[in-house]
């Protein structure tokens, strides 16, 4: 007869941890029920409440919190924990979904301090306090700009409904010959032939086309959504000069990993920013990061500025960069079961980081560089979106690598990576005589 093996327990790693199941109105928190006659208890999402939490918790010894990510409402509990010195994990709701069955804010709270007393959670990576900080600047002028655009767009709609055929002449409707005269015609102005003359002369288009361009049908309505459209329009701008005025502080008010900055490797530009700004905003990224990212092909200021606010310097989190590159969303997929990739599409990840790599990959298509010829090599054997994503994942090796190590970025050039190439298919071919019982022989 066999014998019974013994029951096996799973081993407690955080014998003083807590579980915090984050509401809207109410946060419901469970601690081991051995130290304490009433293990869960509610507190109302009011700041008092907040630090009568953190009271109960420092009350009863509590190294460990767990909580879930619910929308924004854990930050400012999140900050008040992280305040009084507890470690506080931020975990992802996939990881803390029960078992079929009962589901309540009590079982929820005792489940996730149930899974964290065994060391069964892993936190979410968040940078530092002065870090968050400048990212939350960041995403605001983000948000900031996204809203100028559509700005543009009704504007753009306002002409259409006039037939002022204006978008067909000037590549860019807020360029210089674009908004001279759209602020003409906001100022009273009809006259094609006089708006025409405001064109700059670098314009393609003659004067006589852009008059011809600006005859339609001055209606009111219309031209009372395009005065609106362009007033919200340069509200917004000047939004955008107080965030790029704010990031200047945030950035200046982090710690300083190197002092002298080297000469940009490529020209920076951005309509938003001039000269000036852009060199202040190179050096200070400098300062703060240690490493110069936009040495980088196809990684410009603005995408060395995400990677600055959302990441920051350190990177000790990530063991690898196989590790940096997964929580980027940008690493292969790996729901595989049975020796088969699981049909349907993976869970949708949303990292701006990540997705700011994917848009520097999309410019590498013009690069004279190494990584412009590996991502043209990508698309004549994957389709667009894969080869992005590949470059993308290439480039977040490098920032890596640039981070953890402190090398800046040496350019290898294009006969660096035809090289490579070359000698790859030598390889490829040998292996192939090989199979085939032949020889290679070099020509004479």
């Amino acid at each position: 007869m066999a014998r019974k093996s013994k029951k096996q327990r799973l081993k407690v790693i955080y014998p003083r941890c807590a579980g915090i199941d984050i509401g809207s109105r109410e946060h419901w928190v469970a601690v081991d029920p051995t130290v304490c006659e009433e293990p869960v208890r509610c507190f109302s999402a009011f700041t008092d409440s907040l630090y009568a939490l953190a009271d109960w918790l420092e009350s009863l010894a509590v190294e460990v919190v767990a909580m879930e990510a619910t929308g924004v409402y854990w930050i400012a509990l999140f900050e008040v924990l992280d305040k009084r010195g507890f470690e506080v994990q931020l975990v992802n709701s996939r990881a803390t979904r029960q078992v079929s069955g009962r589901k309540s804010d009590v079982l929820d709270c005792q489940w996730i301090w149930q899974l964290m007393s065994h060391g069964l959670l892993k936190g979410a990576f968040r940078p530092a306090d002065l870090t968050c900080v400048l990212r939350s600047v960041v995403r605001q002028r983000d948000t900031k700009v996204k809203e100028q655009s559509r700005c543009i767009a009704h504007m753009q709609k306002a002409l259409t409904q006039m037939n002022l055929q204006l978008a067909n002449v000037v590549s860019d409707l807020m360029g210089k010959t674009g908004t001279a005269i759209l602020r003409a015609i906001v100022s009273g102005e009809r006259d094609p032939c006089q708006l025409a003359r405001l064109r700059d002369r670098r314009l393609r288009a003659d004067e006589q086309t852009v008059a011809r361009s600006l005859q339609g049908n001055w209606r009111e309505e219309h031209l009372f959504a395009l005065t609106q459209a362009l007033a919200h329009y340069d509200f917004i701008d000047q939004q955008i000069r107080d965030c790029n005025q704010q990031i200047e502080q945030q950035l200046g008010a982090l710690p300083v990993l190197a002092e002298h900055c080297p000469e940009p490797v490529k020209p920076l530009r951005n309509p938003q920013r001039g000269a000036a700004q852009q060199a202040a905003l190179h050096q200070a990224l400098y300062q703060v990061m240690g490493v110069d990212l936009t040495a980088i092909p196809t990684i410009g200021i603005d995408t060395a500025l995400v990677l600055a606010s959302e990441i920051g310097p350190d990177l000790s989190r990530f063991p690898s960069s196989e590790h940096f590159c997964s929580w980027l969303a940008l690493a292969p997929p790996t729901r595989i079961s049975g020796r088969k990739p699981l049909p349907g599409r993976p869970p949708r990840v949303v990292n701006r980081a990540g997705q700011a790599l994917r848009q520097a990959a999309t410019t590498a298509r013009n690069s004279h560089s190494f990584i412009g010829a590996s991502h043209r090599a990508r698309l004549a054997r994957l389709d667009s979106a894969n080869a992005v994503k590949a470059t993308a994942h290439q480039l977040a090796r490098l920032v890596y690598v640039m981070l953890t190590q402190g090398q800046p970025y040496v350019e290898k050039g294009i006969e660096a990576f035809e090289a490579r190439s070359q000698d790859r298919q030598l390889k490829a071919l040998q292996r192939k005589a090989r199979k085939f019982g032949l020889q290679l022989v070099a020509a004479a």
